[in-house]
């Protein structure tokens, strides 16, 4: 054992370690503490990260999602018969995109997130109809003002002043978004009650 610490102090006989500086004296006494390794924190996968992102327009998987669905009814009320049942289309539609959601993403919505993404379900659906709406009658030219006509007289009217027609068609536009995104944003609310009465039942 050295007489002399490295900070130049005086040991003391058989002393394990300086006095002055706690300097341990021996390499036999230096105490090897095994510290265990941290593990780098794990990234979340990214379908956590989508199921962690609010339901809104930048919700990539909530787009796809709506937009899916309004694809999916906007053939099927075209057809004469199915048509009727529109409002039913409108319902599956926001509640099946919350199934679908819930599928590709594993979350369960809130009510409140559900009807989130069936009104932009809605809305998705409505810009399908108006854009539909606006080639029919751009294609139809006058003949779906002349048949207007003949339907009811007081058409006539409406027809040939173009800012009465403008604002009639700008009115029956805004009661279709509000009624096809509320009826979509109800069936989205349904479905995320569903989803999260059928997660917390008892096994």
């Amino acid at each position: 054992m050295p007489e002399f610490c490295t900070c130049g102090t005086k040991l003391v006989e058989d002393a394990r370690f300086c006095h002055r500086c706690g300097r341990p004296t021996s390499e036999e006494f230096i105490e090897e503490v095994a510290v265990a390794p941290v593990p780098p924190p794990v990234a979340p996968s990214l379908q956590e990260k989508l199921a962690q992102l609010p339901v809104n327009f930048s919700n990539p998987i909530a787009m796809r999602v709506a937009l899916l669905m309004s694809v999916a009814i906007i053939p099927v009320e075209m057809m004469p018969f199915l048509s009727m049942l529109s409002i039913v289309w409108w319902l599956g539609a926001g509640w099946c995109a919350v199934l679908l959601y819930r599928r590709l993403t594993g979350s369960v919505l809130s009510i409140r997130a559900g009807a989130r993404l069936g009104s932009i379900t809605g809305i998705l659906t409505f810009l399908g109809y108006a854009i539909g709406i606006t080639i029919g009658i751009v294609a139809a030219g006058k003949e779906f003002f002349s048949q207007l006509e003949k339907q009811s007289p007081d058409v006539s009217q409406v027809v040939n002043d173009p800012t009465m027609l403008f604002a009639v068609i700008l009115l029956a536009m805004a009661f279709l978004f509000a009624f096809v995104v509320a009826i979509c944003a109800a069936g989205g609310a349904l479905g995320a009650r569903y989803v999260g009465r059928k997660t917390n039942r008892p096994v």
